[in-house]
């Protein structure tokens, strides 16, 4: 009996999510060609083909959005799925994106599939879904090195995370703060040997690499929805700009640090780190967001706040392609206030319960609150 249910418990924890991601695919995958998946194939067929991957230095190719503009590493696993036809290798990034979600919103067995089902209605997911692009992953790797943060050695698998994306390498002082020393060692050693490699054997020196990153936030940063460019939206020069981040970013993790020092809660660090990699990017789009996820799965949230995220998400930018899209916002934003006020009142009357009793259930509340966790420093 109880093998039995566990089985079926099991297939409604799977079957439930990959109906969600047919329907991704069969509903928002046609709105939109997978530019992000097609560049990643054409840079891997031309590095098999010993054609030229980055574009000119200093032209407009650089931020056509046809470019490739990563570190020579990511392209590898492309140089296999370019010799299928496009079709099927951007399906099979699909299935392994998807998949990926999946897995990291489900490493906690007691949960059911909600938290998954809900992250995958994210409109940061559907769009990095559709576009084929890295933040899926990113955000699967972010959740894993979370839930892996007492093994130091797996941090050895930071690398491919942060280097594929650099925006994320603040994320690092979440490790530095909590004092988790060889975790960072492994996690800076393998970051800078995969970029070491790239270098050593890409066409490009470190020079040529930042000087077109440069380029690309320059002229992209306007366009997405980091702070950076929406300073720069206001008249002010992205140098300052930059400053202004930098600054912020610096004042929300020295806050948390201060939190950290009382309470010990290593999750604060955490979430701060991902914090200060969005407010520091020059350019962020909005699939990047779904790394916000990862905050609530770190702090194993309540259903009610995946589904704040999810209105949220496509409060500020629905996926690529789907029609009223405006009418769209205006409606998600409206339900994600109201979920928001009935989320304060619930946890205000969740407090005002707690304070009344206390005295009468003392144990019962140290179960609700468990102590945070204590870091050895080392």
């Amino acid at each position: 009996m109880m093998l039995a249910l566990s089985r079926g418990t099991l297939t409604r924890r799977i079957v439930v999510p990959l109906l969600l991601v047919a329907a991704i695919a069969l509903a928002f995958l046609p709105l939109t060609p997978a530019y992000d998946v097609d560049v990643f194939l054409r840079a891997g067929d031309a590095a098999a083909h010993g054609l030229q991957v980055y574009p000119t230095a200093g032209t407009p190719a650089v931020y056509s959005g046809f470019a490739f503009v990563y570190p020579y590493f990511a392209l590898w696993p492309f140089m296999l799925l370019a010799e299928l036809p496009a079709a099927l290798g951007t399906a099979v990034v699909f299935s392994i994106s998807a998949l990926a979600v999946m897995a990291a919103c489900m490493l906690a067995p007691s949960r059911g599939p909600w938290r998954a089902v809900l992250v995958l209605c994210s409109a940061f997911t559907i769009t990095g879904l559709q576009l084929g692009a890295l933040s899926p992953l990113l955000f699967a790797g972010v959740v894993f090195l979370w839930r892996a943060r007492r093994r130091a050695g797996l941090f050895v698998l930071a690398g491919p995370v942060i280097a594929c994306k650099l925006f994320l390498a603040p994320m690092l002082v979440w490790l530095l703060l909590a004092g988790r020393y060889r975790a960072l060692a492994w996690a800076s050693a393998s970051t800078v040997a995969l970029l070491s490699v790239s270098f050593v054997l890409g066409p490009i020196d470190p020079s040529q690499y930042l000087s077109m990153l440069s380029q690309l936030g320059a002229h992209e940063a306007q366009s997405g929805f980091g702070l950076i460019g929406a300073l720069m939206n206001a008249g002010i020069a992205m140098f300052e700009a930059q400053a202004w981040a930098l600054a912020l970013a610096l004042v929300v993790l020295l806050a948390v640090h201060h939190r950290y020092r009382r309470t010990r809660d290593e999750r604060v660090l955490f979430c701060a780190g991902l914090v200060a990699s969005l407010l520091l990017t020059p350019v962020l789009w909005s699939h990047y967001l779904v790394v916000l996820a990862a905050a609530l799965l770190a702090y194993d949230a309540s259903r009610r706040w995946f589904v704040l995220l999810a209105l949220t998400s496509w409060a500020i930018s629905p996926p690529h392609g789907v029609p009223d899209s405006t009418l769209i916002q205006a409606g998600a934003l409206a339900a994600a206030v109201v979920a928001m006020l009935l989320i304060a009142r619930s946890s205000t009357g969740a407090r005002s319960l707690r304070g009344g009793h206390q005295d009468s259930a003392p144990h019962r509340l140290a179960s609700v609150h468990p102590l945070p966790e204590r870091v050895p420093h080392k």
